[in-house]
């Protein structure tokens, strides 16, 4: 595994055309929460085929209300994890309530069934809410 991952950074700026393994997607999501505290964002990457050999994110932007517990989650810290998935826990201290935009870096190494492995690196972003719900409105004007 770790000569996969020492030849999949060495590959990884090779410049092919074609992809030897199953493209990697990363889904990121915010618990929305009712007021300032703790916030539990995930962030979801996902091989299309082939196996996910390594897999991290850490934290690259938050709002100025919110702040990482940890700039770095690996994947020992895993709340769900296939041979194609992992699903890591990223935690927040909101100091105020507010809304924006959480700017996740997943990296990762995805290896073929073949053994050939190649790095990635993707951005991927996820709303945070902290704060009450805005009330939907109801009824009709002028009552």
């Amino acid at each position: 595994m770790l000569m996969c991952l020492a030849l999949g950074l060495l590959w990884s700026g090779s410049g092919r055309a074609t992809p030897a393994v199953g493209k990697a997607t990363v889904t990121s999501r915010c618990q929305r929460v009712a007021a300032p505290g703790r916030v539990l964002c995930e962030v979801e990457t996902e091989v299309s085929s082939g196996e996910l050999a390594w897999a991290d994110v850490v934290v690259l932007g938050t709002p100025d209300f919110a702040r990482p517990l940890r700039a770095r989650v690996g994947p020992k810290e895993a709340t769900a994890q296939t041979s194609r998935r992992l699903r890591l826990p990223v935690a927040l201290v909101a100091t105020a309530t507010g809304d924006g935009t959480v700017v996740f870096g997943a990296r990762g190494v995805a290896c073929s069934d073949a053994g050939h492995c190649e790095a990635f690196r993707i951005e991927s972003r996820a709303e945070l809410h902290v704060g009450p719900e805005s009330p939907t409105a109801t009824g009709t004007e002028g009552s």
